[in-house]
């Protein structure tokens, strides 16, 4: 188990080395995929390797001048390390420009800017009524896997693409696993150590990730774990896009806190819902986008309540109360976020909302609230 989590740690600390490295290793291409949606399966059964684009671990620089200041931290992160080129060792880039206004901007910077020689554009449906949503994902999503077949010359075959599926499906198989002997035993894991896992498995192979994840599950199932009675289970809920700072997960475990779930995009929403193979891989594929819980504020649904789902979760976990995690300048997350808060006071749920900025000036405001949130809650 301890070497498992130290192959994790070591990939999630310096993403650029390991994906520079990963592409020397394997002469394979790199193609990152700006999150979050983008169906990685048919990169995978290109014959490529699908990397999920993350936030770098240094200041904006050069991104300022390219980006506006109100634009969120992932995005200003992406674009300042795009820009510097230090991500050169990308051989193309994917990204989904409908489901925020900011992601819309990429595409003119990048042809501008870093001239990637793969790049590709998807426009994934909002998911409304009526068979025209379907409808246009599929072609979409066809329209992906041409593009592919362009770029490297070969042809991508139903096999490839199940194969591919296969392969992702057991690894939601085994973060499911993981995040269920977590619920069991929630101090088996610290917070950073459950998202370096999931964040490991958008970096690295996935069939390189499986291995690694049967090696720690095999640990954690063997591990016995003394549970801390006067620890108290919250849920943490939103983050949409990008890694929450590990510093927040440990301010929150430090104040007596203890995260047995979460709603977070590098967490459970990444693996959630496996792909249903039962005919057509490219439909089975569009059916899992089109699925509509987890609730995402970016795919339009309206006639599923986000507060009520994530109130649910928390009642299974036998959690106390919900934090959320609003990225800074995240219009998606801002937008829904009122009426989320709404729903949280009329069932009479305890909620803080932190907000979490790229460039981290300071975490004393965040400790105070979730310290006040502590005891409000019953801590001590």
């Amino acid at each position: 188990m301890e070497k498992a989590l130290s192959k994790i740690v070591e990939v999630t600390s310096d993403p650029y080395a390991y994906v520079a490295g990963l592409k020397d290793r394997t002469q394979k291409k790199i193609i990152g995929c700006f999150p979050m949606y983008v169906p990685e399966e048919i990169v995978h059964a290109a014959g490529l390797i699908p990397v999920v684009i993350w936030r770098g671990n240094e200041s904006v620089t050069w991104g300022h001048a390219h980006v506006p200041a109100y634009d969120c931290g992932i995005t200003r992160s992406f674009v300042d390390d795009a820009v510097r080129g230090k991500l050169s060792f990308m051989d193309g880039m994917v990204f989904h420009v409908r489901q925020c206004l900011q992601v819309g901007e990429f595409p003119l910077i990048m042809e501008r800017n870093v001239k990637p020689a793969y790049q590709k554009i998807l426009y994934l449906p909002p998911i409304y009524k009526g068979d025209s949503i379907k409808s246009f994902l599929l072609g979409d999503l066809e329209s992906f896997k041409g593009s592919l077949e362009d770029f490297t010359g070969k042809k991508i075959s139903d096999d490839n693409l199940k194969e591919s599926i296969e392969i992702y499906n057991e690894n939601r198989s085994l973060l499911e696993r993981v995040y269920e002997i977590r619920r069991e035993k929630p101090e088996i894991l610290r917070a950073r150590e459950v998202m370096q896992i999931v964040w490991s498995s958008m970096l690295m192979p996935k069939e390189d990730h499986n291995e690694l994840l049967r090696e720690l599950i095999n640990g954690m199932e063997k591990k016995s774990v003394e549970p801390k009675k006067d620890r108290i289970k919250v849920i943490p809920v939103g983050c949409l896009c990008q890694t929450l700072q590990f510093d927040i997960l440990d301010i929150i475990e430090d104040l007596g806190m203890i995260i047995p779930d979460d709603d977070l995009y590098v967490g459970s929403r990444y693996f959630a819902n496996k792909v249903k193979l039962n005919g057509d891989p490219i439909e089975a594929l569009a059916d899992r986008y089109l699925v509509k819980t987890p609730l995402c504020p970016t795919k339009g649904v309206w006639d599923v309540d986000w507060g009520v789902e994530v109130i649910k979760q928390m009642k299974e976990n036998d959690a106390k109360g919900i934090i959320s995690i609003r990225v800074k300048y995240c219009p998606p997350h801002t937008c829904y976020y009122p009426d989320f808060k709404s729903k949280m006071v009329e069932e009479g749920v305890p909620e803080v909302m932190i907000e979490m900025e790229h460039e981290i000036i300071s975490l004393e405001g965040v400790k105070t609230r979730l310290q006040s949130f502590v005891e409000t809650i019953g801590g001590v």
